[in-house]
């Protein structure tokens, strides 16, 4: 059975749409349009105003999901009866091909209005690992200036404090590119063999081509710039399963060992730094 054009049209948050259209599903959100293909759905699911789409996936493998929120309950109930009755009998026995390979990612131009929102609603939530940095950092830098005002305190001369703080700021800036740096090279590692791969392609972001991949949640990401991929049409880039932001492209090892002195260096000079900050400090307390 096709699609009809009696299924209604799902209009949900943020000026998503859902629609049935030319033997598949047509979702249009601000910045991209997706095209999925009934050869490429598995199922439909409506869960009070939320409607998902879910992809067909390879057996041991998660499906792909687009979903709308925000649809009328009513609509979003006929549009799930409709699309699954409209989908095509597939042999038992027979393994699902790869939903995500067949659906089509179409960037739509800079909208303008009501952008500024978007990005506020498109941030991503800061991961644990994030969280406990800058914490630390913050920690280091309050002591930073404890130690600064000690120096005072202890009779010895302003110049002094502010060179400590001079030089363990420095060396605190030099700390976070460390951990920055050995964040991603671990990434780099990590992600293509404990992640999710898929294909980088090129998307519009903020006027600009650039690349971008879709997770599981069916939200189009952009790759962040520190990336390195092959700048071609599409390259594979591998994601986390639970922090979908966090992703690095899929290079061989030597790619990764070739960037490896780079932490190494800034791990030294920092090391240098804190304790030249130390040194400069402790005269002030004898």
């Amino acid at each position: 059975m096709s699609i009809t054009s009696s299924i209604p049209v799902l209009l949900g948050n943020r000026s998503a749409e859902l629609r049935a259209d030319n033997g598949g599903l047509l979702l249009r959100r601000p910045h991209d349009e997706v095209r999925i293909p009934l050869a490429a759905l598995a199922h439909v699911h409506a869960d009070g105003r939320v409607v998902t789409a879910e992809l067909t996936a390879p057996a041991g493998t998660e499906p792909v999901l687009y979903r709308i929120e925000g649809v009328s309950r009513a609509s979003g109930t006929v549009f799930a009866e409709a699309v699954n009755g409209s989908l095509p009998e597939r042999p038992a026995d027979e393994d699902p091909v790869d939903g995500s390979t067949l659906v089509t990612v179409t960037p739509r131009g800079d909208t303008g209005a009501g952008r500024e929102g978007d990005d506020e609603e498109d941030a991503e939530p800061l991961q644990p690992a994030e969280i406990v940095i800058r914490c630390t950092m913050a920690a280091v830098g309050l002591g930073l200036v404890a130690l600064a005002v000690g120096i005072v305190v202890a009779g010895d001369h302003v110049s002094r404090a502010l060179a400590v703080l001079l030089l363990g700021g420095t060396g605190l800036a030099i700390g976070r590119l460390t951990v920055r740096a050995v964040a991603v090279l671990w990434n780099e590692w990590y992600l293509p063999r404990h992640g999710i791969t898929v294909e980088a392609q090129p998307v519009l972001v903020h006027g600009v081509v650039a690349h971008g991949y879709t997770a599981t949640d069916g939200r189009l990401r952009p790759v962040p710039g520190h990336v390195r991929g092959v700048r071609g049409e599409t390259y594979n880039v591998a994601y986390h399963p639970r922090h979908h932001s966090r992703v690095a492209a899929c290079q061989g090892l030597g790619a990764v060992l070739k960037w490896l002195p780079v932490p190494v260096v800034l791990t030294a000079v920092t090391v240098l730094v804190g304790w030249g900050t130390v040194a400069l400090a402790l005269p002030a307390f004898r």
